[in-house]
């Protein structure tokens, strides 16, 4: 969906932090809990990433942007804890007072309710599946990504590469279609293709001529391109 988190090519927001060979670590213990609850529920079949990504976008983004990359999943996870029962927002927000207003204080824990689990394989190790149907597209076809949004809800398709012509650079195995599965609707798997765009198409005459930029698209998002076609304004 469209929103503050697809903030790919948006201008205002200052440079993105880099640091040379910074390690891969989870910095605060409560930080490696919201990770451990996801996964907990993923396992436990009451959720997927799709949905859980679904769930961040769907934040206010009064509340989105001044909170950190592993807040913004610990509030996602809180609503899950919602969707599937297993607590109210009554009891969370206890729970978050009694830890708030006292930092050494241990938070009720919230009552457990019966749940039922999602209708997926999701859970399953990986994502590839397998589609009686060949890819519609080979290295080397042009090809152009929709101009408007593939559905209302979640998909995984940036704005700034929406009506924008690129060139099959490779095609992978199909995948769960990550529309569908934030949904519940089912894996719907689809071919995906690493779709090269050249930094002019992309940000347009100011774009470096020689940057490439590879996304990685479901077949649904894109469209065939004849020679004739032009590139949108």
């Amino acid at each position: 969906m469209d929103g503050i988190h697809d903030m790919g090519g948006i201008e205002g927001y200052g440079p993105v932090p880099y640091v040379p060979e910074e390690p891969i670590e989870i910095g605060t213990r409560w930080e490696a809990l919201a990770g451990a609850a996801l996964l907990a529920l993923m396992r436990s079949g009451k959720t997927n990433i799709d949905a859980h990504r679904h769930r961040i976008e769907r934040l206010d983004p009064t509340r989105y942007l001044p909170i950190s990359y592993w807040g913004r999943w610990l509030a996602a996870v809180e609503s899950a804890t919602v969707d599937q029962g297993i607590a109210d927002q009554a009891e969370i927000d206890a729970a978050i007072g009694a830890l708030g207003h006292d930092p050494g204080a241990t938070a009720p824990p919230p009552r457990m309710h019966p749940v039922t689990a999602l209708e997926s394989r999701q859970n399953e190790p990986g994502f590839i599946r397998t589609v009686d149907r060949p890819p519609r597209f080979r290295v080397g076809d042009k090809v152009r990504a929709l101009a408007d949004a593939p559905r209302v809800g979640h998909h995984r398709l940036p704005r700034y590469a929406r009506g924008r012509l690129g060139t099959i650079a490779r095609c992978y195995p199909a995948f769960t279609l990550p529309d569908a599965m934030a949904h519940n609707e089912g894996e719907q798997p689809h071919y995906v293709y690493a779709v090269a765009f050249s930094g002019t198409e992309l940000w347009g005459p100011s774009g470096d001529p020689n940057q490439v930029c590879h996304l990685d698209l479901f077949e649904p998002y894109l469209r065939p391109v004849d020679d004739d076609q032009e590139a949108p304004t």
